[in-house]
C-alpha cells in the first residue's frame, strides 16, 4: 500500500449559534447562515469525512482502516473506531455552558468520554470564554447556582486572544464565547453534557435538552485553571494526556519530518506551504489539516507555515 498525506473534504454543521462571517477569516465560504463546525477528519457517524486528494479519493477513515491497519494507524487491531476528531469551531453567539465526562463516567451512560483542546485563530475584541469553577466553590454550590439560574457566580470568564491554545480536560465546566475561531483537538466524541443555554430556544422553537444530573456527575471541582492561555512557544510540546498530544512546530524554508510509530495529524494554525510523501503533494493553509499514516517514512514540508501536531495514544 502506497501512503502519502491525506487531506478530507470537510463536513459541515449548522447550529444556533453559528454564523458567517467568521468564517472569512480563513477564506471559505460556507454553506450555512448559521454555520458553527467544519468537521476536518471526522469518522463519527454525525459527519464522516472523505478523502478529498489522490488515489485514495473519496475513501473514508473506517476503509482507509480496513485496507491496512497498521500502515495506516501504526497497529493491527484498530478496534473499528478512529481515536480522533479535528475541527474549526466558528461562533457567533455564546456556546452552552457544558461540561465532557471522562471515560469512566461515559461508560456508565454508554458513552465515549471527551478531552480535547483549542488553539484560537482568531478572536474579536473583548471575546472571553467560560472555564473552569472559581476557587472553593463545590458540586453543591454549582447544584444550587444551576436552580437559581446563578451558575454565572461559580465560573471563571477569562479574556481569549488570537493565539492562545486552551486545553479543556474531561470535567472542566467551559463555553466558547461569541466571536471566537479555534481549531478543535479531541476525542472521537460527541459527547456534551448541556449545563445552562442561556435560556434561548432551539430551532422547533423549544428550550434546548439540559443534562443537569449527568453534567453534575462529570463535573470535576478540583481542575485547576491555567495562569495563561498565551501560547509563547514558537516550538515545543503544548499538551500530553493518555489519549493524545500537541506539539507545536514551525516550518521556514524546507524541513524534513520522519515517521513516527502512529499516524499523525498536522493542523495549521499560521502561514502557508507544502507537504509532500509517497510521491503526492499537498498545500496546505490556515485552518486545513493533513494526515500522515504511520506507514510514511519521510515527509518534506516547504513554505513558511506553523502548525499542530497531533499524535494519538493508541
Amino acid at each position: 500500500m502506497n501512503w502519502y498525506p491525506l487531506i478530507f473534504s470537510p463536513v459541515y454543521q449548522e447550529i444556533i449559534w453559528g454564523g458567517q462571517h467568521l468564517w472569512q477569516v480563513l477564506g471559505r465560504q460556507v454553506p450555512y447562515e448559521r454555520t458553527a463546525e467544519s468537521w476536518e477528519i471526522s469518522s463519527h457517524p454525525k459527519g464522516i469525512t472523505p478523502v478529498a486528494n489522490g488515489p485514495l479519493q473519496g475513501k473514508t477513515l473506517p476503509e482507509l482502516m480496513r485496507l491496512d491497519p497498521c500502515g495506516f494507524l501504526g497497529q493491527d487491531d484498530p478496534e473499528g473506531k478512529f481515536p480522533l476528531l479535528v475541527k474549526i469551531i466558528g461562533a457567533k453567539r455564546d456556546l452552552s455552558i457544558q461540561v465532557h465526562p471522562n471515560d469512566d463516567v461515559g461508560r456508565k451512560h454508554g458513552v465515549p468520554g471527551k478531552v480535547e483542546a483549542w488553539y484560537v485563530l482568531h478572536a474579536e475584541e473583548n471575546s472571553r470564554i467560560i472555564y473552569g469553577m472559581k476557587p472553593r466553590t463545590s458540586k453543591e454550590d454549582l447544584k444550587l447556582a444551576l436552580e437559581t439560574g446563578q451558575i454565572l457566580s461559580t465560573v471563571n470568564q477569562i479574556p481569549v486572544k488570537t493565539g492562545d491554545f486552551i486545553p479543556i480536560p474531561a470535567g472542566c465546566i467551559h463555553a466558547l464565547g461569541a466571536g471566537i475561531l479555534v481549531a478543535e483537538i479531541q476525542q472521537n466524541s460527541d459527547t456534551t453534557y448541556r449545563l445552562y443555554d442561556w435560556g434561548r430556544t432551539g430551532v422547533d422553537g423549544k428550550p434546548r435538552p439540559l443534562h443537569i444530573r449527568e453534567g453534575l456527575e462529570a463535573v470535576n471541582s478540583e481542575l485547576p485553571v491555567p495562569a495563561s492561555f498565551r501560547c509563547n512557544l514558537e516550538e515545543g510540546l503544548l499538551f500530553k494526556d493518555h489519549h493524545f498530544s500537541i506539539t507545536r512546530v514551525r516550518v521556514r524554508g524546507e524541513r524534513r519530518f520522519q515517521g513516527a510509530s502512529t499516524f499523525s495529524i498536522w493542523t495549521v494554525i499560521e502561514g502557508k506551504g507544502t507537504v509532500s510523501a509517497g510521491g503526492e503533494a499537498v498545500a496546505l493553509a490556515r485552518g486545513s489539516s493533513v494526515l500522515l499514516p504511520a506507514r510514511i517514512k519521510e515527509t518534506v514540508a516547504t513554505g513558511e507555515f506553523s502548525f499542530l501536531q497531533t499524535l494519538p495514544y493508541i
